[in-house]
Order: structure tokens, then sequence, then C-alpha cells
């Protein structure tokens, strides 16, 4: 062998020689760290090797006492999804020791899905499940799906235009009712500027109480805190409804009516004195080329059609409309013949009461005129 080639060997089993006496050396520090730490834990080696490791146990689930109400049946409406899928986390975060894993949370939600597009959709999910296995990873990954399927297409922009008109308007509704549908807008929408928040709710606000909110001396909120606005208008919709009730409690009653008792107990009106009846028609004397129309309607005016040998009054049989002893009286008129009798006993009355002036006037003693001599 060549002198170099030994050389070369006796270099390499030197080498080798100084990492096995490193590793022994290492070795006997980890020894050394070993054996510290059994005398901390006041543990014999034997003991140490003999103990099992324990295992780890999932912490006993604390039953509860709590029984809530399950979703109601879901039919694919996509105004109700939202709805739905609110209810069913609900649901299993006030019982989660109801269920063992989020597959079988998955499959509970989906047992409500029983009539139209959304049993379609259950179905083909549990034909997937027996051929693959569940479909989702997790209860997200489920959620995720159930969206694209069953929630408003392009909320976001629905939102946003609806914001832009005016159907949102509080109108006759209370500011709470206003506020709840107002709050779902800007979230669907994705609005985050705080000032423009501010404009929009002010837009739809009844303009008394943004009146009212705007006219605050002391402590108005400032137009970019949109909360501050909302809490306010809140209290001042309370305090108007408050007032409203405690005022409506001390109205005066309606006044008594002004008639005079007499005419209040008959029912009838006053009646304007005239002397003479309301022409029926524009014109009240024909002449050749414009003549009187014809009433076609008297006929009905006059009641039903009866016997030929009865009263045209009162339909009794013995005598004529003529000679009826119910001629004069009221309830047996029509509208006309009261209206006429009414309007002659007036007449007589204006004519007895001019008679009765008359004749005071002529009852009053004369001045004898006596000339005075000069």
């Amino acid at each position: 062998m060549p002198p170099s080639e030994m050389a070369e060997d006796e270099d390499r089993v030197s080498a080798l020689e100084s990492k096995i006496a490193a590793l022994q050396e290492a070795e006997r520090s980890n020894n050394i760290l070993l054996q510290q730490i059994v005398d901390a834990l006041k543990l014999s080696p034997p003991q140490l090797l003999k103990t099992p490791s324990p295992e780890v146990s999932a912490p006993p689930r604390k039953k509860t006492s709590l029984r809530p109400s399950p979703p109601v049946d879901f039919n694919g409406d996509r105004t109700k999804g939202k709805a739905f899928l609110m209810s069913c986390r609900a649901y299993i975060r006030l019982v989660p020791e109801s269920f063992d894993d989020e597959a079988q949370q998955i499959v509970w939600a989906m047992t409500f899905m029983k009539s139209g597009r959304a049993s379609v959709w259950a179905q083909r999910i549990f034909r997937e499940e027996e051929a693959h296995g569940l479909p989702f990873v997790d209860w997200f990954d489920f959620e995720n799906e159930f969206r694209k399927h069953f929630t408003p297409l392009n909320s976001e922009a629905t939102a946003i235009n609806k914001l832009e008109g005016t159907t949102y308007f509080q109108k006759n509704r209370s500011v709470d009712d206003y506020l709840d549908e107002f709050r779902d807008l800007i979230a669907e929408s994705g609005y985050t500027d705080k000032k423009n928040i501010v404009v929009k709710f002010r837009r739809g606000l009844d303009r008394r109480i943004s009146g009212a909110i705007a006219g605050v001396a002391n402590g108005r909120p400032a137009d970019n805190d949109p909360d501050a606005w909302f809490d306010l208008a809140v209290q001042i919709d309370q305090n108007r409804a408050a007032d409203e009730a405690f005022s409506a409690t001390y109205r005066s009653p309606a006044p008594p009516s002004s008639l005079p008792v007499s005419q209040t107990t008959r029912g009838l009106l006053p009646v304007p004195r005239s002397s003479s009846s309301t022409p029926r028609f524009a014109h009240a004397t024909p002449t050749p080329g414009n003549p009187v129309p014809m009433d076609i309607d008297a006929a009905r005016k006059k009641g039903p059609v009866r016997d030929a040998d009865n009263c045209r009054r009162c339909g009794e049989v013995g005598h004529w409309s003529k000679d009826c002893p119910r001629r004069y009286d009221v309830r047996h008129m029509s509208s006309e013949e009261a209206q006429t009798a009414l309007e002659n006993l007036l007449a007589k009355l204006d004519v007895a009461e001019s008679l009765a002036s008359a004749e005071s006037a002529s009852e009053e003693p004369e001045e004898d005129f006596v000339p005075r001599s000069e």
C-alpha cells in the first residue's frame, strides 16, 4: 500500500474515534440529566419505567336541563333560509351534549328539510352519503353549501338598491321595527362608512324624530356615531309614545248635541222654511221645445205592486188610497209626501205668526194728536 493511502486511512480512523468519543460524552451528559430529573420527581428508575402513561380522556359532558324549541320544518324558501339556519345553530349551541360530532349535527338539521326544494336537496345528499360518505367536512362546510341553495341570491345588491330607494323608510312603524330592518340592510349591503350609515338612517327616519335629534342643544350625537343616533331615536320614540298614552287618558269627552230635546228625540233635522218646494228638474214649466223629462223611477218609489182591489198606500181591502185612514200617518207617507206635508205645516206656521204680529200691532193704542193752541 502506498504511503499516501495509509495516511488517508489513519486520518479516517482518527476522525471516527473522535466522533465516537463525542457521542459517548453526550450520552453520559444525557444520563446525568435524566438522573437529575428522576431525583427531582423522587421516583426510582424502575418505578418510572413500570408506571404506564395515563390516557388522555375527554372531559365528561355536562348535562343541561334546557329544552329549547327545535327548528320548524323548512321547505326551501330562500326568504326563510337564514332563519332556519339560525334556529339550528342556536339549538346546537344550547344542547351540545345531544350530539357526538358535527356529522350528527348536519344529519339532524337535514331531518327538518321535509318538503319542497329542501326535501329534494336533502334526499340527494343522503344518496351521496350512501355511496361516498357525507359530502361535508364539518358544520361550517354545510352552512356554506346551504347558503348557496337556500338564501337570497345577490343579497348585497338587493340591500344596496333598497337603501338607495325609499321603501325602507320608517313611515308609520315604530323606531324599533325600523331599526331592526335598517341594521339587517346595512349588514347585507356591506356599508362600513359610519357617516354614510348615519345619513341613510336619518333619511328614512320620521321627520319629527330626526328634527328632535338634530335640535338637541347638549349631547347631540356626532354624524359619524351611528349607535348614538340609534339609541337616541329609540328613546325619543318611546317618550313620545308614553306622552300620547298619558294624554289619551285626560282627553275631554265629546260635547253634547246642540239640537233641542224634542228634535233629538224625534230624530228630525231642522228643515229650512221655503214657500215653495224645490223643483225636481232644471225647468218646471214645459215648453214645445223643452219638455219635462219623464220620471221612469216613479213606479219603483211607490213600493211593490199590489192587487187591483187593495189600497195603494196600506195594502188593505175596502178603500182607495185617497180615502185611506192612514193618509196622514207619517209612517205610511212617501218621502215626497212627508216633505210636502212638512212644508205645508211650516207655511201655515208662518201665516199664523204674521197674523199674530199684525193683530198685536193693531191693538197698540194710538197717540192722540192735540194741536197746540197759540
